[in-house]
């Protein structure tokens, strides 16, 4: 009986200790999302991730596109579609979404994000968003 009851207290504090690491390892990514305007610019401490959320509509032909050079201060991990659809429910045909642009800071330093929004690579672009980003240690 005594046997069973420690080996409960072991599972109990194993399970707790595994918790506040993985609470720990990886905080929260810091958001911009699209207000309609041209730009903007946030503060991003070193290692974090940054989601920058840009409403979109495929449908139409336009996506938007990244201008990222050969930046030294960003890697970008993730870009993908999501509609605006509530949870559970199927997307409607010709409805917009959020392309969402996830980046991991690498290096400190001050480095702008261009966006293009457009329907390929000639012409002007619909809409532009400019993200300075300043990652500090």
């Amino acid at each position: 009986m005594r046997f069973g009851a420690l080996i409960g207290l072991a599972l109990i504090a194993t399970g707790g200790m595994y918790d506040m690491a993985s609470a720990q390892k990886s905080p929260p990514a810091i958001k911009v999302l699209d207000d309609g305007s041209a730009g903007g610019s946030v503060q991003l401490p070193l290692g974090r991730e940054l989601e920058v959320e840009l409403g979109a509509n495929p449908t139409t032909g336009y996506t938007w596109r990244l201008d990222i050079g050969s930046s030294s201060q960003f890697r970008l991990k993730s870009h993908q579609y999501r509609p605006s659809a509530p949870p559970g429910t199927p997307a409607r045909l010709g409805a917009g979404g959020i392309d969402q642009f996830v980046f991991e800071a690498t290096a400190p330093g001050t480095e702008r994000l261009h966006f293009e929004y457009r329907r390929g690579p000639a012409g002007e672009p619909a809409r532009t968003y400019d993200l300075t980003v300043s990652v500090v240690p």
